[in-house]
């Protein structure tokens, strides 16, 4: 029944490290991201996979690991952070609780990293580092990586945009209630100050969009995120309206000319010019950015 676990598919309520991973109509991609979670056989962290609003065989295909630390929890409806919610309600007494994109693929220094990152009394929100998987896309999205690489938000190497963040249990308490939100990772950081974001051991491995038609989609996505946490969040949590991911000012034209080539700034504009265009096209008229995947990833 949708919103209930089956006998097969309930977990104990004691482990170190629980993660939450999200997923809409995502078999082709689902088994690849547990697996990867789960590489260490002797770890106690236990995965549960929210299918939510699927109409594919994601839950099916994780069921068919028939590995003991993953579970399947099914809802009818979907949305992400719907999605996460009902996930973290059922993170039981772990230390670590963890959501992670189910495109993503994390190595396995990820999730001891975590639990060294995240132990304490103090609340905190980590992530691991970035790696982004180019194969596969058009030149001019590879282009676009190379500037979005300089940016000063990037540069940085705060925790936003992995594909995964996890708190632990004096955290988990600000990220529980998160609104419908388009970018749950934004208002998730937002929740902790400078000091309480760590970047933890290992690797997050992300697949951007391979075509400049999907980028631009991801990347009004993103605006409209940003867009809505401005709105949402309290005066003292909001990102600044000037920036690309709530982290540091966007550099201007001259700094990327002079810093990324003409090849480069040229890629950086074919999307970002489109992708503020059709954001700002939806809320003239009133539409709102849906969530959604993009299909060029999901092979």
């Amino acid at each position: 029944m949708p919103g209930a676990l089956s006998e097969s598919d309930r977990f104990p309520g004691v482990s170190t490290v629980f993660v939450v991973v999200p997923a809409h109509d995502e078999e082709r991609v689902v088994q690849r991201g547990v697996r990867a979670l789960l590489a260490d056989p002797s770890s106690d962290a236990h995965v549960l996979v929210v299918a939510n609003g699927c109409t594919d065989a994601t839950a099916e295909r994780v069921r068919e690991l028939r590995d003991p630390r993953v579970s399947v929890l099914e809802l009818a409806e979907g949305g992400k952070a719907r999605a996460v919610r009902a996930g973290l309600s059922r993170s039981g007494t772990a230390q670590v609780v963890a959501v992670v994109d189910a495109d993503v693929v994390l190595d396995d220094r990820v999730l001891p990293g975590l639990v060294h990152a995240l132990a304490g009394d103090e609340p905190r929100i980590a992530a691991p580092s970035l790696a982004l998987e180019l194969d596969g896309c058009s030149p001019l999205v590879r282009r676009y990586y190379r500037a979005w690489g300089r940016e000063p938000h990037v540069r940085t190497d705060d925790i936003g945009a992995r594909g995964i963040y996890a708190v632990n249990r004096a955290g988990l308490e600000r990220v529980a209630s998160m609104p419908d939100v388009i970018a749950d990772d934004g208002w998730a950081r937002a929740r902790f100050a400078p000091h309480e974001r760590v970047v933890s051991a290992g690797t997050s491995t992300v697949r951007p969009a391979q075509t400049l038609r999907a980028q631009v989609a991801r990347r009004a996505r993103v605006l409209a995120g940003n867009r809505e946490l401005r709105e949402v969040l309290p005066l003292s949590e909001r990102p600044a309206p000037r920036v690309s991911t709530g982290v540091g000012p966007q550099r201007t034209f001259g700094e990327r000319l002079r810093e990324d080539g003409a090849g480069d700034t040229a890629a950086w504009y074919a999307v970002e010019v489109p992708a503020r265009l059709l954001t700002a096209w939806r809320r003239k008229r009133g539409r709102s950015t849906p969530w959604a995947r993009d299909t060029t990833t999901r092979r």
